[in-house]
């Protein structure tokens, strides 16, 4: 976006309401040679499609403005929560090549609602377009998983949390559509939320692909959304770390799959299946995998269909210190490593499933 000056500051506050939005006007072409992380910001971010035109914003936008200097990042308010969202401005949003605005972290109860409340009336209704209905069933299970994430992580937040989770599993499964060209809704920005968010969906429609029964696709995509959990157990410094890890941080990762483990496993509701794919999904078909170094036949085939599309999304998916991988070349990637990673089995399994309509290539 426009350069601004050294002296102002990281956030714009709210203006009153009815004054004239950002939006209103046209909007200079953002930059996309500038990385930053919105939680510095004090933001979350939330995918434009997400947004319906008419509504009135539950909470305020905001759009990333960069300036010169050492804070190359201003956050600039957009819009005000009160006001009806414009169709309009998604155009001149998508011109600008913006596709995701911001909320300040304050506001993630507001934004829960909103997001809540939109998913009641849309989910429901086949008028709706495909590709915003899946849009906002992945912003609302980012969403809820960055709140679980951020919150006190005792036993009754866990459940009420999956509880949450089931009903909107339940509605995707339902929904036979949501679970093609997936390709197109995937987020490669890699964090915690959105990686566990992707490997749920992928989960789904490659069980599908599979010809599983339907409880257990929805057993796949509980422990797809749940898989990384235990990361929450770990220092935060860990999970955003720009670079690759050291040996040191490296033994606190892999902690991470018994960590989730022993958090869940006080959960009722929370099934056994749904916590051996937790457990092992890092295991590696020769053995070399962790936490029990478990071989192929030895996995639950859950865990080992959740471990070739957790690959599968890091390796597509942006990183600081290295760039996405296209499909094709993670598809090699598997394929290559198919005998000693992920079994021979399953590692050309999850390659004609990239070519399916699920995945819409």
């Amino acid at each position: 976006m426009d350069q601004l000056s050294d002296e102002q500051p990281l956030r714009d506050s709210p203006t009153q309401p009815g004054a004239q939005s950002l939006l209103d006007g046209p909007l200079p072409l953002a930059r996309r040679d500038i990385a930053f992380e919105p939680g510095d910001h004090g933001m979350m971010p939330l995918s434009l499609g997400a947004l319906e035109p008419g509504r009135p914003l539950a909470m305020d936008i905001y759009l990333p403005m960069f300036q010169p200097g050492p804070v190359p990042i201003k956050m600039t308010l957009g819009c005000p929560k009160g006001r009806p969202f414009r169709s309009q401005w998604r155009e001149r949003l998508l011109t600008a090549g913006q596709d995701t605005v911001y909320v300040p972290q304050e506001q993630a109860g507001e934004l829960g609602e909103y997001l809540r409340d939109l998913a009641d009336q849309m989910l429901s209704d086949p008028h709706k377009p495909l590709r915003q209905r899946q849009l906002l069933c992945r912003e609302l299970a980012t969403h809820n998983l960055r709140s679980l994430f951020h919150g006190d992580l005792r036993p009754k937040t866990l459940e009420k949390a999956v509880a949450s989770y089931q009903v909107l599993l339940e509605r995707v499964v339902e929904d036979r559509s949501l679970l093609c060209n997936l390709m197109e809704i995937l987020r490669a920005d890699y964090n915690v939320y959105t990686h566990s968010v992707n490997v749920s969906m992928l989960a789904m429609a490659f069980g599908r692909f599979l010809g599983l029964p339907e409880p257990r696709v929805l057993t796949l995509g509980l422990a797809g959304l749940l898989h990384d959990i235990g990361q929450a157990r770990l220092p935060q410094s860990l999970r955003h770390k720009a670079g690759p890890l050291s040996d040191m941080e490296w033994v606190l990762m892999r902690s991470h799959p018994v960590e989730g483990y022993k958090m869940l496993s006080q959960v009722a509701s929370v099934s056994l299946d749904v916590l051996k794919m937790v457990l092992h999904h890092h295991e590696n078909a020769d053995g070399s995998g962790y936490p029990q170094g478990l071989k192929a036949k030895a996995t639950p085939q859950g865990a080992r269909l959740l471990r070739v599309v957790d690959a599968f999304d890091a390796m597509t998916s942006h990183r600081p210190y290295r760039p996405a991988m296209q499909a094709f070349e993670a598809a090699s990637a598997i394929l290559a490593q198919s005998s000693d990673v992920f079994g021979e089995d399953i590692g050309p399994r999850l390659v004609r499933f990239l070519a399916s309509p699920f995945m819409g290539c």
